[in-house]
C-alpha cells in the first residue's frame, strides 16, 4: 500500500543531500559547475556549456530521477519491478538501476555523485509529475542526460500531473503538460514518445501484486533488454508459474520434513518423559521398600520416605504402603528418660519422663502437662473410670489428681509412703477405691475413696508384684522363688490364701513384673527365663496352672499386659521385642506379632480402652525412642484406622455425603463419620430378624431402607431415626439392599439369597414392589446397579453366568445379556464408575474384569486369582482406579484395575484377625474403606492427599544427612516442607 498523495509543489527531498553554503553542486576543485540548460532556463543544452566528464563504460541498465517528495514510493515499486521482472527467486538480478536512495552514500560532492552515475547509465527513466517538474535536481539530472547522452534513451513514467502531445507542433502542448520541465525538455522529441501511465498505482487499494504492475514494468523492461514486450511478459508468465509450482514443492518437503521434525521431536520427548517416569517408578519402589525395612526402627523417617515415593510416582507399591502405614508405630516426643506411660478407660494417655503430659485423643497435638517436679515420677495409674490419676516420685512421695477435664486438672491430694532403696516400681488404683504403692520389695496400701485425703491402710507383706483390679487379690514373690495369692479384705490387711502351683521347670528368678487380666480371673507372670506363666485364678484358693506361653528372648521377660477383652496378652521382651499372644482360647494360646521397635528392654506396656491401641516403653538406653504406640487388633498388627462394634456381616452403607455409615445388621447401626479422628455413634435401627437384616441409604442421603418388606427411615437426625413405612411387618432379613442411584428403585436379596425383589420408593411411606426374579443366587452379596441405573446384575441359579436386566421404574427388568464365569459362581459383583466395566468374584477367589459396553456380548478383559477361597465381598472406588475384594480367607485385598486387562494387587491389609465372609464398601468422596464382619465394622483411609497429611504430620521432617542417605542423586527437598 502507498502514501496517500501529497500537497502539490512541495520542494524535492534532494534537498538533504545538497553541498552546504551553495545551491549548486561544485567540483573536486571547489568551481560551482551549472548545466547550461539549468543556467539559462530553457532550450536544448550544448554539450560545451558544462564541464566536461569523462564517460566511463556503462554499469547500470537506467538511471531513475523522481521527485523525494511525491514519487518516492512508486519509485521503488518500479525499481523492485524491474529488477525482479522475469528473474527466479534464486538467481542474481539481470537488471542494475540507478536510485539515489539504493546507489548513494554519504558523500561531500552529492552532484558529482550523481552525476557519476547519469555517466555510468544506459538510459534514464523519468518519474513525470508536477513536482517532478519543479524540483530542480530532476532538471539537472534531465538537463544533463539531454546534453551529455541522447533522447531516444530517456523514457517516462507518468505518475501525476498532465501530459498532453500536440501533434502540430510535434511537441508537448506546453500550455497543458505540467508533469514536465519545460525549461530542460522543450524541444527535447521530435516525435512524439510514449509513456508508461504508473498514475493508478497512486491508489492506496492498490498493492505490487497487481498483475498491471506487470505489463507496465515490461514497457520499461523491453527497451532495457532488447526484447519485445509478448516474448517478456510470456516468460515472466511462465517463469512465476515455474516459482509457484517449485515454491508449493518447497513447501509441501518443508511441511513433510517438519512434519517428520515435529513427529521426531515428539517421540524424543514421549521417549525423554517415558525414561523419566520409569526412573521416578523405580525409585519410588525402592523408597517403598527402604521405608518397609525401617518402619519399626525409624518409622518417622520411614513415613517421610513414604511420601516421597508417592510423590515420585503413584504406583501402586506406593498407594499400598500410604494405605498400610497406620500399622507403623507411632514415636512420641520425649523430655528426658521415659519411665512409665498408661492408657485410661477414657483414652488418656500419659507419659511420664522429666515431665507428666496428658495426651487427649479428643485434642490431638494438644499434650497437657501436669508435673513437672524433682525427682521425677517413676510410676503412674489411672483409677477404672479414668477420672483419677496417681503419681509416684522415686522418694516415695504420692500425688493424686483430677483428670475428668484435661482443660482443667487439679492435684486433689498428696502423700508419701517408704520409698526403700529401690524407690517406688508400681501403682495400681483399684475399683475399690485402693491405691497400692510397691516397691522392690514390699509396698503399701492407701485409701482413696476419699479422693481429697489420702490415708495409709497397711503394708504388703514380701515382694508385691500385682494386684487385681477390684483390689481383692494380691501375688507377691517368696525369696524360695514362689508367688504367693493374697486376699484383701476390708480393712486392706492381706491375707494369705494360696501358693501358686509351680510350673514344670520352676519359676527362675526374678519374677519382674506379673498383671491380673480386667476380669481379675487370669494372672500372667513375666519369668526371667524368657517364659510367660499364666494362672485361672477364678477360685483363688484352688489356682490352676494354663499353657506356658514362650518367647525367644535372651534375658526374660520385662513386663506383661492383657487386652480390655482379656483375649490378648502382650509381653515385653528384654530385647526389645513386644510379643503378641491370643488368649481367645485359654488352653490353647496362639502366638501373633512380634512388634520389633524397640533398641532396648520394654519396661512398660499398656492397652488402649478400645484394645486396638498399644502403648509400650522402652528402656532408658533404647535409642530408637522411647514410647511407641502400635495399632493393634487382637493379636495382629492392623494398618485400620477405626474398628467400630458393630455386629453383622452384611454390607456397609455410607450417605451419598459420606458423612453417615450404616453398618452391622443385628442391629443396624449409624455412625457420623464426618472427618472427626474417631467415628461417633448416632443410634440403632430396629431389626426383629434375629438373622439381621442389610440396609442402605438412599440417594438422599437422609432415608435408610432395610426389610425384607422395604422399610424406610429418616435420618435427618441421625440421633432419632424416624420410621416412615407405618403397618409393615418384617417376617424376614435381606442379605443385601441396593440403591439404584438414578432411579427411585431397590433392589433386594432375601437372607438365602435365592430371590431378589424390586422396590419402587419413590413414596418412602409406601414402598410397592416392582417385580420379583427368582431364577438367581446373589449369595452372599452378589447384587449391583450400574453407575447409570440402566442395568442391575446377578448370578443366575444355574451357577455359569451373570444376568444383566435393563431396569425401569414402571415396569419388570427385561433381560439384557449374560455374562459368562466359566471358572465357578459369582459370588460378589460391582460396577465400576465408567459404567462399561463390571468386577465379577467367583468361588474360586478369582477376580474378573469384563467389558459390559455391549451388554449382549461381553468381553473378558482380564483376571486374577489371590484368594484363596470364594471372593465375598467387591466395591469399586468412586476414582475408578482401585477396587476392593474380601474373600473367606479373610483377606481384605485391594486392587490397581486401571488397566482392565491387567487387574494389580495394591496390597493384603494388615486387618489384624482374619475377617472370613466379609462385605466392603467405599464412602462416595473415596475418603474412606469399610470392611464388615462378625468382628466388626473397620475403617481404613484411602484418600493418598489424607494419607500423606496424616504422615507429615505425625514424623519430623526429613533431614539433610538422611536424605543424601537415601536420595543421594537428587537435591535436598523435604516432601512435607
Amino acid at each position: 500500500m502507498f502514501s496517500p498523495r501529497p500537497v502539490q509543489g512541495t520542494e524535492d527531498t534532494h534537498v538533504a543531500r545538497r553541498p552546504l553554503g551553495t545551491d549548486a553542486p561544485r567540483d573536486a576543485r571547489g568551481t560551482v559547475t551549472v548545466p547550461a540548460a539549468a543556467a539559462s532556463g530553457g532550450g536544448t543544452v550544448s554539450r560545451e556549456s558544462s564541464t566536461a566528464v569523462e564517460h566511463p563504460a556503462a554499469e547500470y541498465d537506467a538511471f531513475i530521477s523522481y521527485s523525494h517528495a511525491w514519487d518516492r514510493e512508486v519509485a521503488k515499486a518500479l525499481q523492485n519491478g524491474l529488477q525482479s521482472f522475469g528473474r527466479p527467486w534464486y538467481r542474481p538480478r539481470t537488471l542494475r538501476l540507478f536510485r539515489d536512495e539504493t546507489n548513494l552514500t554519504a558523500s561531500p560532492h552529492l552532484w558529482r555523485d550523481i552525476e557519476a552515475g547519469l555517466s555510468r547509465s544506459r538510459w534514464l527513466v523519468v518519474m513525470a509529475s508536477p513536482s517532478a517538474a519543479a524540483s530542480r535536481w530532476v532538471r539537472q539530472e534531465i538537463a544533463w542526460w539531454l546534453t551529455h547522452r541522447s533522447a531516444d534513451t530517456l523514457l517516462i513514467a507518468w505518475t501525476d500531473g498532465t501530459l498532453a502531445w500536440d501533434a502540430e507542433r510535434e511537441s508537448f502542448d506546453w500550455s497543458r503538460t505540467d508533469a514536465l520541465p519545460y525549461e530542460v525538455m522543450s524541444g527535447a522529441f521530435a516525435q512524439q514518445p510514449r509513456w508508461v501511465d504508473l498514475r493508478w498505482l497512486r491508489s492506496p487499494e492498490q498493492t505490487r501484486s497487481d498483475p498491471r504492475l506487470v505489463d507496465c514494468v515490461a514497457e520499461f523492461v523491453a527497451p532495457l533488454t532488447g526484447r519485445s514486450k509478448d516474448e517478456l511478459i510470456g516468460d515472466h508468465v511462465r517463469q512465476r508459474r515455474r516459482a509457484r509450482r517449485r515454491l508449493r514443492a518447497t513447501v509441501a518437503v518443508l511441511t513433510v520434513l517438519l512434519l517428520l521434525a515435529v513427529a521426531g521431536g515428539i517421540t524424543a520427548y514421549d521417549q525423554r518423559n517415558r525414561a523419566r517416569a520409569q526412573t521416578l517408578v523405580a525409585q519410588s519402589r525402592q523408597l517403598v521398600a527402604e521405608a518397609a525395612s525401617i518402619s519399626d526402627t525409624h518409622p518417622d523417617l520411614a513415613r517421610q520416605l513414604m511420601v516421597q515415593a508417592y510423590r515420585f510416582a503413584p504406583t501402586a507399591e506406593a498407594v499400598g504402603a500410604l494405605v498400610e502405614s497406620h500399622a507403623m508405630p507411632r514415636a512420641l516426643d520425649r523430655h528426658g528418660t521415659v519411665r512409665a506411660a498408661a492408657y485410661s478407660s477414657r483414652g488418656l494417655l500419659v507419659v511420664a519422663d522429666d515431665t507428666v503430659r496428658l495426651l487427649d485423643p479428643a485434642r490431638p497435638g494438644r499434650p497437657v502437662t501436669v508435673d513437672r517436679g524433682k525427682p521425677g515420677v517413676r510410676a503412674v495409674a489411672f483409677s477404672p473410670d479414668g477420672d483419677l490419676l496417681a503419681l509416684a516420685r522415686a522418694d516415695g512421695r504420692i500425688r493424686l489428681l483430677d483428670v475428668s477435664d484435661t482443660g482443667r486438672v487439679r492435684t486433689l491430694s498428696t502423700g508419701r509412703v517408704p520409698a526403700g532403696r529401690w524407690g517406688l516400681a508400681a501403682l495400681d488404683l483399684t475399683s475399690s477405691g485402693l491405691l497400692v504403692a510397691m516397691r522392690e520389695t514390699g509396698g503399701a496400701v492407701l485409701d482413696v475413696r476419699d479422693p481429697a485425703r489420702l490415708r495409709r491402710l497397711a503394708d504388703l507383706p514380701g515382694d508385691p508384684v500385682a494386684v487385681s483390679p477390684t483390689g481383692e487379690l494380691l501375688v507377691t514373690a517368696t525369696p524360695e522363688g514362689k508367688l504367693r495369692l493374697w486376699t484383701v479384705s476390708g480393712s486392706a490387711r492381706p491375707r494369705g490364701v494360696a501358693t501358686l502351683p509351680a510350673p514344670p521347670r520352676g519359676l527362675e528368678q526374678p519374677v519382674r513384673r506379673a498383671t491380673f487380666s480386667p476380669d481379675g480371673q487370669t494372672l500372667a507372670v513375666a519369668g526371667g527365663d524368657s517364659r510367660v506363666l499364666v494362672w485361672d485364678v477364678a477360685d483363688p484358693a484352688r489356682p490352676v496352672a494354663r499353657p506356658e506361653l514362650y518367647a525367644q528372648s535372651r534375658f526374660g521377660i520385662h513386663v506383661v499386659a492383657f487386652s480390655p477383652d482379656a483375649a490378648t496378652l502382650a509381653a515385653g521382651d528384654s530385647d526389645g521385642t513386644v510379643a503378641l499372644w491370643d488368649l481367645s482360647d485359654p488352653l490353647r494360646p496362639r502366638p501373633g506379632d512380634r512388634l520389633a521397635g524397640h533398641t532396648a528392654g520394654v519396661r512398660a506396656l499398656s492397652f488402649g480402652p478400645d484394645g486396638h491401641s498399644l502403648a509400650s516403653v522402652g528402656a532408658t538406653d533404647d535409642a530408637a525412642g522411647a514410647v511407641r504406640l502400635w495399632s493393634v487388633s487382637g493379636s495382629e498388627r492392623t494398618s485400620a484406622s477405626t474398628t467400630l462394634p458393630a455386629d453383622g456381616d452384611h454390607p456397609p452403607s455410607f450417605s451419598r455425603d459420606s458423612r453417615l455409615l450404616a453398618a452391622g445388621g443385628r442391629p443396624t447401626t449409624v455412625w457420623r463419620v464426618d472427618g472427626a479422628d474417631t467415628p461417633r455413634f448416632a443410634s440403632a435401627v430396629e431389626t426383629v430378624s434375629v438373622t439381621g437384616q442389610a440396609a442402605a441409604f438412599g440417594t438422599d442421603g437422609r432415608t435408610l431402607f432395610s426389610g425384607l418388606p422395604v422399610t424406610a427411615w429418616d435420618l435427618t437426625d441421625p440421633q432419632r431415626p424416624r420410621g416412615l413405612t407405618r403397618g409393615t411387618s418384617r417376617t424376614w432379613g435381606a442379605s443385601d439392599v441396593q440403591v439404584n442411584p438414578e432411579l427411585p428403585v431397590l433392589a433386594v436379596a432375601s437372607r438365602t439369597g435365592e430371590t431378589v425383589e424390586l422396590w419402587n420408593v419413590r413414596d418412602r411411606t409406601r414402598p410397592r414392589l416392582l417385580a420379583e426374579l427368582t431364577d438367581v443366587d446373589t449369595w452372599p452379596h452378589a447384587l449391583a446397579f450400574s453407575p447409570d441405573g440402566a442395568l442391575l446384575a446377578a448370578p443366575a441359579d444355574d451357577g455359569d453366568r451373570v444376568r444383566l436386566w435393563k431396569v425401569s421404574a414402571r415396569a419388570r427388568p427385561t433381560p439384557a445379556g449374560n455374562v459368562p464365569t466359566p471358572d465357578g459362581k459369582a459370588t460378589a459383583l460391582v460396577f465400576d464408575p465408567d459404567g462399561r466395566t463390571l468386577l465379577v468374584g467367583d468361588e474360586t477367589g478369582t477376580l474378573t474384569v469384563w467389558d459390559v459396553s455391549r451388554t449382549g456380548r461381553p468381553v473378558r478383559k482380564g483376571a486374577s486369582t489371590r484368594h484363596t477361597g470364594e471372593v465375598s465381598g467387591a466395591a469399586a472406588h468412586p476414582g475408578g482406579e482401585l477396587a476392593a475384594t474380601a474373600g473367606l480367607d479373610g483377606r481384605v485385598r485391594l486392587w490397581n484395575v486401571r488397566d482392565p486387562a491387567r487387574p494389580v494387587e495394591v496390597t493384603a491389609l494388615s486387618s489384624g484377625e482374619l475377617y472370613p465372609g466379609a462385605a466392603v464398601g467405599f464412602s462416595p468422596d473415596g475418603r474412606l474403606l469399610a470392611v464388615s464382619g462378625d468382628q466388626g465394622v473397620r475403617l481404613w483411609t484411602v484418600d493418598p492427599d489424607t494419607l500423606t497429611r496424616r504422615l507429615c504430620a505425625e514424623s519430623a521432617e526429613i533431614r539433610r544427612d538422611q536424605w543424601a542417605q537415601y536420595l543421594p542423586d537428587r537435591p535436598y527437598d523435604p516432601p512435607c516442607a
